[in-house]
């Protein structure tokens, strides 16, 4: 203590044993002084800076500086870090790395991981979805940066983040379409982009096919105009070979859904007819997984029929695609089965059959849990009252499906 007051600076001195400032020069030299240590403490300190300057330290600074700012972010989200959770995340990290383990051991289970996220996708209200995807998305980013590091010491010259990119895509797309689900298309926009740069980076070509056609799908129920879709569409397929593909069947069906409403009957139906080609092509393991939306099963090709027959206004075709979707759709994707009913109704309505229509989009509208009347549902439930014909706009059954709507729709989603 005499010796702080020596120098003036007792409270610096104590923040600076607790390692939470730096000495300036002028404390080294101050407190070298009243010690008699004749320059040798001044030294250290010098050495210090340096040793502060060395490659690698102000690369782990910056690291630690980001990943405090990502816990940050997850804690503004509701999912904060608590000190035990810390301390023991990096008790784990320091042992994983003792006994040699490294992240490519676990690659594996984070594609079973992305796996379950599309099982769960549909089933799982989109506002608990989003907060597990960020935390996800957060430890796997920490993931694809340490190997990038680990390349550029080493001096790689293949990048050992690629598997790792294919993960980040494929979590960021399911970010994207969870905020377009819950109303946030502006922010889901940010989130397609950079899904789209991952799948690049990983050099996967259909998984970059596949999320450019879920980006364009996710457009249309944002109300996206649809000759920029359309646009966006062809210049995909430019770039592209017709090989047989989840990616280019994903395209190329929401091509078939920008089509119809557009009033382009025959292309619309040729799209559509490619569609069930191509599907046929396919390996079960991408057509028989009809509980995930990572595949392309029968349930995903009778969704695209029935919006370009209730488009094209061609109701026993319409009746028909749903009646085979109901065979297979699971019980708990209600989602799902609910587009499926809105559009039937839509298609009822563009047919003539006003009342019926309407009475079909209230009975499957309201009884969606609140949680569950994403952007895609509502937007399906309002183009069934922008279908009704102005001169019946002020029928009964007409109102009452407006004020539902109107009282709990969209808002009702935070």
């Amino acid at each position: 203590m005499r010796s702080a007051a020596k120098v003036h600076y007792d409270g610096y001195l104590s923040r600076i044993a607790r390692d939470l400032k730096t000495p300036s020069p002028q404390l080294a030299r101050a407190v070298d002084s009243a010690l008699g240590a004749e320059g040798r403490l001044a030294a250290l300190r010098t050495v210090g800076e340096e040793r502060s300057l060395e490659p690698g330290t102000r690369e782990e600074d910056e690291d630690e500086m980001e990943r405090r700012t990502l816990l940050q972010a997850l804690a503004a989200l509701g999912l904060p870090a608590s000190p035990i959770s810390e301390a023991l995340r990096n008790i784990r990290i320091s042992v994983h790395r003792t006994v040699g383990g490294g992240e490519d051991g676990h690659i594996d289970e984070w594609d079973e991981i992305v796996v379950e996220y599309g099982h769960l996708y549909v089933p799982t209200p989109p506002r608990r979805l989003l907060l597990d995807l960020a935390s996800d998305l957060v430890t796997v980013q920490q993931i694809i940066k340490r190997k990038q590091q680990e390349d550029a010491r080493r001096n790689r010259a293949h990048s050992t983040s690629a598997p790792w990119s294919r993960v980040a895509a494929e979590l960021c797309a399911l970010m994207a379409k969870t905020l377009s689900n819950l109303g946030r298309p502006r922010e889901a926009r940010e989130w397609w982009r950079t899904a789209q740069s991952a799948a690049e980076a990983s050099g996967d070509t259909d998984l970059a096919l596949w999320i450019a056609g879920g980006r364009l799908a996710h457009g249309l129920y944002e109300r996206r105009p649809a000759a920029v879709l359309l646009a966006r569409a062809d210049k995909v397929l430019e770039r592209v070979s017709d090989a047989p593909s989840r990616g280019l069947l994903h395209v190329r069906g929401v091509r078939a859904q920008l089509l119809a409403p557009a009033g382009d009957a025959d292309e619309a139906t040729a799209e559509l007819q490619m569609c069930g080609e191509m599907s046929g092509t396919l390996p079960p393991s991408i057509t028989s997984e009809v509980h995930s939306i990572a595949g392309w099963a029968e349930d995903r090709l009778r969704y695209i029929q029935a919006w370009v027959h209730a488009h094209l206004g061609e109701r026993e075709q319409l009746d028909g695609a749903v009646e085979h979707a109901h065979r297979v759709v699971a019980a708990e994707a209600r989602r799902f089965r609910a587009q499926f009913g809105l559009l039937q109704a839509f298609g009822h309505v563009r047919a003539g059959d006003v009342s019926g229509g309407v009475r079909l989009a209230h009975v499957v509208y309201s009884r969606q849990p609140v949680e569950h009347r994403t952007t895609m549902v509502t937007s399906l439930a309002e183009q069934v009252l922008e279908a009704v014909p102005l001169q019946r706009s002020g029928e009964q059954i007409v109102t009452d499906y407006r004020e539902l709507l109107a009282g709990s729709g969209r808002k009702a989603i935070t």
